[in-house]
């Protein structure tokens, strides 16, 4: 009234209800006075205190093994007020996508909460369930013959994870080439445990140890006194690897002696190499009678009432060096 303004007839200020967490609180007159010439008449409102905005962002670079439990995710937090700590106003746990293979999943907000008073504004991050190591160490002892087929090579593990089994194995073990007689390096080969294992592998020997190839002299091998060994002959069986009598190098042998009788064949310098062992089987060698000469000399005689001369003969069909000298006793006559 009376030209008066605002300005210079009201002092002080509004106030309002106490409180601090996020609601509707009552504006009061609190302060404000227009002096003695004005009697107020105040109407309230409310004062809103809305929740302010909190940022919880989900730590990188959290991870797992596959077959491990999920760690407690953790995570950053900005933007508290009003000297609020951390401790005494979020609560909750962050949780993650459902999954437990191998992979990256990402972390959740799940139960966490900061009450009333905040809106959380949440900012991801990719979990990962790295592969388990799985242990596979081949079997040591492990052989074949030579010439037969490889076995399926065996191995031991350890290490499966959330119920796996050996199922969850698949394709097989090798070995370094080759066939002849010798050890080779068992290898991981095909053998794989799926993306959810890692394999630690431990090789180890396969061996392939010698075949044993049946020689058999032949048997009524002979010769006459006197003339040259044959060479000898014999059979063999149990080939490998497609081989056969090409392989085998040297000879037979026999006992020695050269005088008319039997002589055991021995195996003499035959050998297979080294992808064989020799079974010999031996037989024996004969040497039979040469067949000599003798023929009484024509025209020999005496005359009646003397002695008998000695009687004489040519002799033919020594051998090995022989002369007369081996001859004893004497012709004789009717």
């Amino acid at each position: 009234k009376n030209g008066d303004i605002e300005g210079a007839v009201v002092t002080g200020a509004l106030t309002r209800m106490t409180g601090e967490d996020v609601g509707m609180y009552a504006i009061q007159q609190g302060t404000i006075d227009a002096g003695g010439n004005y009697t107020i008449n105040f109407t309230s409102a409310d004062f809103e205190i809305t929740p302010a905005t909190l940022d919880i962002t989900a730590d990188a670079g959290q991870n797992k093994v596959y077959g491990d439990p999920d760690p407690v995710f953790s995570y950053q937090v900005a933007g508290l007020k009003n000297g609020d700590i951390q401790g005494a106003v979020v609560t909750g746990a962050l949780t993650r996508m459902a999954g437990e293979d191998v992979g990256t999943y990402a972390i959740q907000p799940g139960t966490i909460a900061a009450g009333p008073n905040y809106t959380i504004n949440f900012t991801s991050a990719d979990f990962e369930i790295t592969p388990a190591t799985l242990t596979v160490t081949a079997d040591a002892g492990q052989t074949k013959i030579y010439g037969d087929a490889d076995p399926a090579f065996t191995y031991q593990y350890t290490g499966l994870k959330n119920g796996d089994a050996n199922t969850v194995l698949t394709g097989a073990l090798a070995r370094a080439v080759g066939e002849d007689v010798g050890t080779y390096a068992i290898n991981q080969g095909s053998l794989s445990a799926g993306p959810n294992y890692t394999i630690n592998f431990t090789g180890a020997d396969f061996a392939i140890t010698p075949r044993t190839l049946n020689i058999t002299a032949n048997a009524n091998q002979a010769k006459v006194y006197g003339s040259a060994d044959p060479v000898f002959a014999y059979t063999a069986s149990n080939f490998g690897n497609g081989d056969n009598t090409s392989i085998l190098t040297g000879a037979l042998s026999r006992a020695a002696g050269e005088d008319v009788g039997m002589y055991a064949i021995t195996i003499g310098t035959l050998d297979a190499g080294m992808n064989y062992v020799i079974n010999f089987t031996s037989a024996d060698f004969e040497i039979a009678e040469k067949v000599l000469n003798v023929t009484a000399d024509a025209g020999q005689g005496k005359v009646f009432g003397t002695a008998d001369p000695t009687l004489t003969y040519q002799v033919t069909g020594f051998e090995n060096g022989d002369d007369e000298t081996i001859l004893t006793g004497a012709l004789a006559r009717a």
